[in-house]
């Protein structure tokens, strides 16, 4: 079973130990009643009235201690199995690439607590219950061997139409995910593009298109529910034949003179209902594992699946860095191919082309985020040593920077140990400090939406200056910013003693620049 390669044994061994121990609480009612029984009434006395209360005192406190114990030890296998999974999760979805951002968050939020309300939490039920199952049909084959029997045989057949129905079960919850899945795509799309729809006068095409989307999802949830329903429904007849079927031959055989007294009839009555629950309720934990297909295949291929491991290795004393007879394509579409470049340190390239001719794609390949189709890109140190993985030495500086909700210094620091008076130079030396009072405690908010764009590009470069980056990437940073603004964001970067790869789809001089590439004439 694929998740126990994600339980510590010590963990799980004290689940079961728990599990084990709380296996006789459905055998309360059943003991209880049958001490009373047995106590006839010339024997009632003080005394025997007293032994009667102390001995159901102390299977409560017994049994009820041990309940205490499985639900801690159940806690902390469930509390142990998300902190792992998740942690893994983050790990592997970080760098991928073919996953969007919307999707890693769904995952680690909505598709995790999927899969511990229908498949983690299902299973730690069925284990606990098939324990007090276990003990259960213990104690009543233990009353009479034969009228026991029957009562377990036929308590046993309440699963049937769970079995008989398990396709059905699959594939409604399978079409249920999928259309929640829908569902929640299509409502992020309406809310995130509401100002394009609504100049462009498509609302009402859009809201109608959502309606039929959610009431496709409310189907598949009406459908999803209704088989589990039916499923469901087909118990009740089975409920006779294993609780009042085999009372009548228990009250035939002591017709026939057969020991067996009515304390150890009706205990074992009494057990065959509490039998009931624990069987029920596997049944709608399997329903639940069942229905859960789709995301545990999902969760778990992600888990298991190789991907782009975190790595972050820096190389010292930079000295140049070579593309060499670097090829991309898209489809049937090339963007370049025999790209060579070797830039020594410091350098200032301009990367032209137009709007979709593969000048970003270039940016990412130098950065490590995707490979390409042929050559390669590495950088060398004043050793002459030669490093192909070098993410520790660049900063990837887009138009549209990334801050979190949280402080200037969180945001500039990232939770790295970077003094005050480090980060206020800094900041002093772009210029931010005379614009943004008290600047390091300042909050941003929805990623810096309460600041300009000049003074989050600033910010951004803020984070490169601070890390000190041989290899800085700016890909179109000035396109959405005002002249002055751009003019400040360059100059800085242009006085740098780095190597600098800027692209570019308007520029007003290229002298300022050592190298100028213009993709068209890598076709």
């Amino acid at each position: 079973m694929k998740i126990l390669k994600y339980i510590k044994t010590n963990v799980l061994v004290y689940f079961l130990i728990g599990m084990f121990l709380n296996s006789g609480l459905m055998l309360i009612k059943p003991l209880i009643l049958e001490r009373l029984l047995n106590i006839r009434e010339e024997q009632l006395t003080t005394d025997t009235i007293f032994s009667f209360v102390l001995y159901g005192f102390c299977l409560h406190l017994i049994f009820y201690s041990t309940m205490l114990l499985a639900n801690f030890v159940s806690n902390n296998l469930q509390r142990h199995l998300q902190l792992r999974l998740k942690n893994k999760l983050m790990k592997k979805l970080f760098l991928k690439e073919s996953i969007t951002h919307d999707e890693k968050v769904s995952i680690l939020t909505q598709d995790m607590e999927l899969l511990y309300d229908r498949f983690l939490l299902p299973i730690d039920i069925i284990i606990g219950k098939a324990f007090i199952l276990c003990t259960t049909i213990a104690f009543i084959l233990w009353q009479n061997f034969w009228v026991g029997l029957l009562f377990v045989t036929f308590s046993f057949l309440r699963p049937l139409p769970q079995v008989l129905m398990n396709n059905r079960l699959i594939n409604s919850g399978a079409d249920f995910s999928r259309k929640q899945k829908d569902f929640h795509r299509s409502v992020g799309d309406l809310f995130r593009g509401a100002d394009t729809f609504y100049f462009y006068g498509a609302s009402e095409e859009k809201l109608s298109s959502l309606k039929k989307v959610n009431a496709n999802y409310e189907d598949a949830r009406w459908k999803n529910e209704w088989t589990s329903n039916i499923t469901y429904f087909f118990n009740g007849p089975l409920v006779f034949f294993s609780q009042v079927l085999p009372l009548a031959l228990g009250l035939f055989l002591q017709k026939q003179g057969v020991e067996l007294t009515t304390a150890s009839l009706i205990a074992m009555y009494i057990a065959t209902m509490n039998l009931s629950g624990p069987l029920q309720t596997m049944m709608y934990s399997f329903s639940d594992i069942q229905r859960s297909s789709d995301i545990r295949n999902k969760i778990f291929s992600l888990l298991e699946t190789p991907g782009l491991e975190y790595s972050y290795i820096t190389a010292d004393s930079v000295s140049e860095m070579v593309l060499e007879k670097v090829s991309k394509q898209t489809g049937e579409r090339v963007l370049f191919q025999n790209l060579s470049l070797k830039l020594s340190m410091p350098c200032k390239v301009l990367i032209k082309g137009a709007s979709g001719s593969g000048k970003s794609t270039l940016l990412r390949i130098i950065a490590g985020k995707i490979s390409p189709d042929t050559g390669r890109v590495f950088i060398r140190n004043n050793k002459g040593e030669e490093f192909l993985q070098f993410q520790g030495n660049v900063a990837y500086i887009s138009q549209h920077p990334f801050f979190s909700h949280g402080s200037i210094r969180e945001n500039l620091t990232m939770g790295q140990n970077i003094s005050d008076s480090k980060l206020l130079y800094y900041l002093d030396q772009v210029g931010l400090t005379k614009e943004i009072p008290a600047i390091l405690d300042y909050h941003l908010e929805n990623n810096g939406e309460n600041i300009s764009g000049g003074q989050r590009l600033r910010l951004e470069l803020v984070r490169c200056l601070l890390r000190k980056k041989d290899i800085v990437l700016a890909d179109e940073i000035t396109a959405a910013l005002d002249q002055k603004n751009a003019q400040v964001v360059r100059q800085i970067l242009l006085n740098l003693p780095i190597i600098l790869v800027e692209v570019a789809h308007h520029i007003d001089s290229e002298t300022n620049y050592d190298q100028t590439i213009d993709l068209e004439e890598y076709r």
